[in-house]
């Protein structure tokens, strides 16, 4: 006899069904992938003029606190914030035209007691924005930039300023509006044009 239990054998294992990918959706998968891969590739590399690129310039505190009229000095920027009786904002650079065209590092700075010359004044303004080098060359703008008369030449460089949301003032220093020589720096012609950075 034979204790021996009887053999048995093993189920045959069940076969899945098996997905046949066709033609078509292989070659579907391959361009979403390659697109995915390009639009990654130009995120990481997105530079150039018409890139998108993080805000540069700085945050001028709240509009409220300016007054009408009014011109204020941010030393760490080298900018005057002017508001204007309408309530609109200009932001000034304080290195004029004749200054960057040269070389040179005379400021400008604000004098109460300084006059426009010829140029109307500003409606609630008294004073004007004046450069007073070593060579004895006088300069005078009026508080919005505009040139009134002296040595110098040209409107005092202009930088874009907004109001935001949250009522702040933020001075763009990306670009700025100037004033340049056509030809030798300094010797008129000139023309007004968009400087970038400290160019």
């Amino acid at each position: 006899m034979n204790d021996a239990p009887p053999e048995r054998t093993p189920p045959a294992p069940e076969r899945r069904p098996q997905r046949r990918i066709g033609c078509l959706a292989r070659i579907a998968i391959a361009v979403a992938a390659a697109v995915a891969l390009v639009v990654a590739i130009g995120m990481i590399f997105d530079q150039g003029d018409d890139a998108s690129q993080p805000s540069r310039g700085f945050n001028a505190g709240a509009a409220a606190n300016y007054e009408r009229a009014d011109v204020n000095y941010v030393p760490t920027e080298h900018i005057f914030i002017t508001r204007l009786q309408d309530g609109e904002f200009i932001a000034l650079y304080d290195l004029s035209a004749r200054q960057q065209e040269l070389g040179g590092d005379c400021r400008v700075v604000w004098d109460d007691a300084a006059q426009t010359g010829t140029l109307e004044q500003l409606p609630g303004f008294t004073g004007a924005l004046v450069e007073q080098c070593d060579d004895g060359a006088r300069t005078v703008w009026r508080a919005d930039g505009a040139f009134a008369f002296g040595a110098g030449y040209g409107s005092l460089d202009r930088f874009p300023i907004t109001v935001r949301d949250d009522g702040t003032l933020f001075v763009d220093t990306r670009t700025r509006t100037c004033t340049r020589s056509r030809g030798v720096p300094g010797v008129p012609p000139f023309t007004e044009t968009t400087c970038r950075g400290n160019d």
